[in-house]
């Protein structure tokens, strides 16, 4: 197999102060207080597509990187491609995070590293925060002392985006990425295309490199020119 995956680089679009939820403020609380070694050691967050789990998990990079602490990512999607050799051997103090933790499941070698890590966790030596589509209970984890033992510190679970928190979302992004997005053509974006945020994230992106491209403002007949798809019928408000 292939060797361990370096740590991913964050994207320092996302941070702590930009994840917007209702639960947010809690949440940041509960994340600072891991790194800064006043909360809980071991945290994973859970929930459904466009919750908002790799946001975090990178934000957390961002802010351990101000902090100076050494903090290492990496995508279970990756690891699952790779030899689970070493993955507990990380120095002592580190912050270890592992997004979609769950497709681990099932991959004796890979249960069996992440067990190694959390005893670390136990034992003082790391702090660990990982990502699940669901609770640990709810997983396909063969190695049962592995999914109970993921549940031994905090689990937050993580809300969907409701109607209007996607279109804070998207005015915080259109804002971080330098953009100008009108009420009209957001209004529009979200009543004639996909509501799910990473689509209308996709969206945005492709709007904002036509915008530079051909120096124009994004207005409604510019997202009529430019995005390529269309709501199902069903889909529409």
């Amino acid at each position: 197999m292939a060797q361990l995956p370096l740590p991913l680089e964050f994207d320092s679009r996302f941070s702590l102060d930009n994840y917007i939820a209702d639960p947010a403020p809690y949440i940041r609380h509960q994340l600072t207080a891991l790194f800064d070694e006043t909360g809980e050691s071991l945290i994973g967050l859970w929930g459904g597509t466009d919750s908002g789990k790799t946001h975090l998990l990178n934000a957390c990079a961002l802010y351990a990187r101000d902090a100076d602490i050494r903090y290492h990512l990496f995508d279970a999607a990756q690891l699952i491609e790779a030899s689970a050799d070493g993955f507990s051997e990380f120095a002592a103090g580190s912050v270890l995070a592992v997004d979609n933790i769950d497709l681990l499941a099932g991959n004796r070698d890979w249960e069996a590293a992440c067990y190694q890590v959390v005893n670390r966790v136990k034992n003082g030596e790391l702090r660990f925060l990982f990502s699940l589509s669901r609770q640990p209970r709810d997983t396909g984890f063969r190695l049962p002392d592995l999914k109970s033992r993921l549940g031994w510190g905090l689990l937050i679970a993580l809300p969907q985006p409701d109607d209007a928190a996607v279109e804070r979302i998207l005015r915080e992004r259109a804002r971080l990425l330098g953009l100008e997005l009108g009420d009209e053509a957001l209004h529009f974006l979200l009543s004639r295309y996909s509501r799910r945020l990473k689509d209308q994230m996709d969206a945005l992106q492709l709007l904002d490199a036509a915008a530079l491209s051909m120096q124009r403002r994004i207005t409604v007949p510019l997202i009529r020119e430019v995005l390529p798809f269309q709501l199902e019928p069903d889909s529409a408000r």
